[in-house]
């Protein structure tokens, strides 16, 4: 967010006349603020040089023998971290939402997506008091280390969070002194205290009732002894002991959880600690790509945003229709939801993990969540939730199936959720029916007190965020297109130009040659601008015409938009509100610079002017860098949630906001997207169009591109330097290992697998070496097999799998009940949104049956159940138990040899295989849960 959420303000009438004078001459002054400077120590360099084939594989199985990793070198936080205490290793639900390092073990305020109870997850004593030494502390992303003190005992702990959520500390007590001594060690847990063997266990209800964990707590050597564990360790002089305290943070939704707790008690204090670094580093071989950049604090820059993106992740799988898909965290030290408006940020950097399910999961969960309409934030946090009428989620979305690809089942789900959204804005917002979304309140995520527009007067404004909903509406045109959905296709394309009409018609003032919001009560454009009146030159709504052209000339003024800071307000407008009484805030933060990025890598390929510059944004890539670093130094990058108070003489930021390590923004995919140029694309062909930012040279290594290894290279052939051994001077793409084509120069680039041909669409160039490729798929030819995103997609509805009919979509459906406000109709539209749904709730029975009358025999072996858990209403669980039954023409019986996944039925997606039966109808029986009813939101049948 630009400043502090929730803040309410007043909106009062702007009088001045002075206010709605806005010069329109040419802009005065270029953007004059040139580059930072860096400080800090030298950036590790990679153990290995550059690969043709996966070069962050290469460095990992450089070091793979031992426990120290290049990634752990490059981002580690030695001694007193000016950032905080924060503790860097975390699981896919358990991390540490405050670390207190007094404690040994983990002390502060434990989490399971979110903050459990504000206590720690357990503490270690020794009996006698120790003190941790700040200077002997350092931590990697993988783990931490301190060195604690007191008496005649020296402790030093290491300690880590596995993937599947077990906390590990090894502890490593030393004698110091002349005198045999006696340590009595104790592990207490506000979570496990109940003894079981030799462990302590624990069940606790995790924030909102969204799952239950259910903690176990051991120990080498350690017993249960008044609800701890104890043991005592005698020491001579100079002895040291090394032990091991694991807890493991169970759920039911997530069994590796207990397994991965099983196998790290099992093992040494040193082959834990071994096992954990060696899995955590490899992961970042096996999803992230390797980039390297000619400027070491934007190269760190980039790694220190990668694990931002794994940091705040959230991955707990938890049955219904909350968290069950993987999800970006906006701000796991802070608010700690799936923030709408900053998922498409996230998405536009998730799509180059390797692993599809980063990126295509936020996207399932929002449309999944938000009942076939507008999107919202994620329902497992309602206290955060927002407006979400800035957001462009499926504008990213659709860009992150252009790089995955899958099969076109895929691309149904997408194109429904953005087609929901798009009339959903509308519904919601347009209320004049213009085509434009309007609203009165700036309190909103990304622009709180910042948006100066909405204090000019009270009232309705017509507002140019409307660019997402446009953008929106081209999403599920392309989508629909892409499946074969004409007449879908068509609609959206209606749609999508009707808004288009709506924004140029309503917010473009001619005689300020601006695009402006508009004060729908007088129908008078507002004069106050923020960056956001340029998001439709963002999406490419604007016609590419001189006249519109010419509202881009106030970015070459710094005093209306400053290359950095990176403000939401325009300067001159801010200055007039805050002489109007208005002064608001006047903060800025990565939210802001992924919105100045996004328009101009947009502008300088679409919309070319005199005013917006490949300098310019050279320097926003450079001070975007810059603002991560406490101070510019490099050893402590921390993205904050926004910044104020920017110093314009001493070049210092003066406050850095409460979050830390937020993910709010984005910014690795311009280093792919517009440094190396890489365009996402609907067919086969590899598309580079870059932005000379002068580079010498640069490598975006191993992204997986529709099925293939892809890796961009540049090396200037005009230095005569070779950077990079194997790969020759110029401008060339890899495809798995192998070059595909090398030209001579930065320029625009199409390259055709199937023939090797390059084109230079918009410039000049020279083929250096050119090659076919027939590997390179166009993104609906890619199948996605692999387990997870068969499962991830399963609970969206969406079986990859088999291309088998689902014979439910068409049946004629039936029910014992049905209560009001629900429909039968409603669970085989073939989309297990969380609503529109079949409900029983009200039903006088213990048990209700749903009915599929196929209309004709059919052969069925598979039933798909998606049942609804509605938390906040408290009205629908899971049953307590269901039967698949069939008619056999006189009666109802169970079809034979049921086999259900999960064997318990749970919230959400449920599998059940049988033998195969052939029947006209199909029915399903459900025994309630106590003190609840059954809701199904979709079912299928194959």
């Amino acid at each position: 967010m630009a400043s502090v959420r929730r803040v309410t303000r007043r909106l009062a009438v702007a009088t001045l006349l002075g206010a709605l004078l806005v010069p329109t001459g040419q802009a005065a002054a270029a953007q004059t603020i040139g580059y930072p400077t860096f400080s800090g120590p030298a950036i590790p360099a990679p153990p290995v040089g550059y690969s043709t084939g996966s070069t962050l594989r290469a460095i990992y199985d450089a070091e793979s023998g031992g426990t120290d990793f290049w990634v752990d070198r490059l981002l580690a936080r030695p001694g007193n971290d000016p950032a905080g205490t924060w503790l860097m290793t975390r699981g896919r639900g358990l991390f540490m939402n405050t670390h207190d390092p007094a404690v040994i073990g983990f002390g502060g305020n434990a989490a399971y997506w979110d903050d459990i109870s504000g206590q720690n997850a357990y503490a270690i004593t020794v009996g006698t008091a120790l003190t941790e030494q700040a200077s002997g502390r350092w931590q990697a992303p993988s783990h931490w280390k301190g060195v604690y003190t007191g008496g005649s005992l020296r402790a030093n702990v290491t300690k880590f969070i596995t993937h599947n959520n077990v906390a590990v500390t090894n502890l490593t007590l030393t004698n110091t002194g002349a005198a045999t001594t006696t340590a009595a060690l104790r592990v207490t847990s506000p979570y496990a205290t109940t003894a079981s063997g030799t462990e302590l266990t624990g069940a606790r209800r995790v924030k909102n009732d969204l799952t239950t964990i259910r903690p176990r707590l051991s120990g080498d050597g350690f017993t249960p002894s008044g609800g701890a564990l104890a043991r005592g360790v005698t020491l001579a002089a100079g002895q040291s002991v090394t032990t091991k305290v694991v807890m493991g943070f169970a759920t039911d939704e997530i069994p590796e959880s207990t397994t991965e707790y099983d196998a790290y008690r099992g093992r040494t204090p040193a082959d834990a600690f071994g096992a954990h670094v060696r899995d955590y580093n490899r992961w970042w071989a096996d999803n992230i790509p390797y980039i390297d950049v000619p400027d070491p604090a934007i190269k760190k820059n980039v790694y220190y945003r990668w694990w931002l993106m794994r940091f705040n992740h959230l991955d707990v799988d938890i049955p219904g229709q909350d968290f069950q898909f993987p999800v970006s965290i906006e701000g796991v030290t802070g608010y700690n939801n799936a923030i709408a408006l900053t998922q498409p940020m996230h998405i536009d950097d998730l799509k180059y993990l390797r692993d599809p399910v980063y990126s295509y999961g936020p996207w399932l969960s929002v449309g999944q969540s938000s009942k076939g309409g507008r999107f919202v934030d994620n329902p497992g946090d309602p206290e955060n939730w927002s407006n979400s009428y800035t957001q462009y989620i499926s504008e990213a979305a659709w860009r992150s199936y252009q790089v995955h690809g899958g099969q076109p089942a895929i691309v149904g789900n997408l194109a429904r959720y953005a087609e929901g959204d798009a009339k959903g804005q509308l519904a919601t917002y347009d209320t004049n029916a213009n085509g434009v979304i309007e609203y009165d309140w700036g309190a909103m995520t990304g622009n709180d007190a910042d948006a100066v527009s909405f204090d000019w007067r009270p009232g309705n404004l017509d507002r140019a965020e409307t660019a997402y909903v446009w953008s929106g509406a081209r999403a599920a045109q392309q989508a629909y297109a892409l499946i074969g959905d004409t007449a879908k296709a068509g609609e959206m394309a209606a749609l999508a130009d009707r808004i288009r009409t709506g924004v140029v018609d309503t917010l473009w003032n001619p005689s300020r040659r601006l695009l402006e919001h508009k004060h729908v009560p007088t129908n008078t454009h507002v004069p106050w601008k923020e960056i956001n009146n340029y998001y439709p030159f963002s999406v490419g709504l604007m016609p590419n015409t001189a006249q519109y052209r010419e509202a881009l000339r106030l970015f070459a003024d710094p005093a209306e938009y400053p290359v950095f800071p990176f403000y939401t307000a325009n300067q001159r407008d801010k200055a007039a509100a805050a002489a109007a009484g208005h002064p608001g805030s006047n903060n800025f933060s990565t939210i802001n610079s992924t919105v100045q990025f996004r328009l101009y890598s947009s502008v300088l390929r679409n919309y070319p002017n005199q005013w917006m510059t490949a300098e310019d944004y050279k320097k926003l890539l450079y001070w975007n860098t810059w603002a991560q670093y406490v101070g510019g130094n490099t050893r402590w990058p921390d993205a904050n949630e926004f910044w104020a108070n920017w110093n314009a003489s001493t070049r210092t930021v003066d406050y850095r906001s409460w979050i830390h390590h937020n993910i709010l923004g984005s910014s690795n995919w311009t280093v792919v997207e517009d440094v190396a140029g890489l365009r996402p694309r609907t067919d086969a062909r590899v598309e580079l169009w870059p932005i000379d930012i002068g580079w010498s040279h640069f490598a975006v290594n191993n992204l997986r591109h529709r099925g293939v290894d892809l890796s961009v290279v540049w090396d200037d052939p005009a230095d005569g330097v070779t950077r990079y051994p194997g790969v020759p001077e110029g401008y060339s793409v890899y495809l798995d290992g192998t070059r595909a084509f090398t030209v001579d120069r930065l320029t625009r680039v199409l390259y055709d697998p199937a023939t090797g041909a390059v084109t230079f669409p918009s410039g000049s160039g020279s083929v250096r070496f050119s090659a076919p490729f027939p590997g390179l798929r166009a993104p609906q030819d890619v199948a996605h097999t692999g387990a997870r995103l068969v499962d991830v997609f399963a609970k969206a509805g969406v079986n990859l799998s088999s291309t088998a009919p689902n014979l439910a979509r068409g049946a004629a459906v039936s029910a014992s009940y049905t209560a009001s406000g629900t429909s039968t109709a409603a669970a085989v539209d073939d989309l297990p949104t969380n609503e529109p749904l079949w409900g029983t709730a009200g039903s006088p029975n213990a048990q209700d049956w749903y009915e599929l009358d196929f209309r004709q025999s059919r052969s069925v072996g598979e039933v798909r159940l998606h049942f609804r858990d509605d938390r906040a209403a408290n009205r629908y669980r899971a049953p307590a138990s269901y039967t698949v039954q069939r008619w056999d023409g006189g009666a109802w019986v169970a079809v034979p040899s049921q086999v259900k996944q999960p064997a318990v039925a749970r919230g959400n997606y449920n599998r059940v295989t049988f033998t195969p039966v052939t029947t006209q109808r199909l029915r399903v029986v459900f025994t309630h849960a106590p003190g609840f009813r059954t809701a199904l939101t979709e079912v299928k049948a194959y």
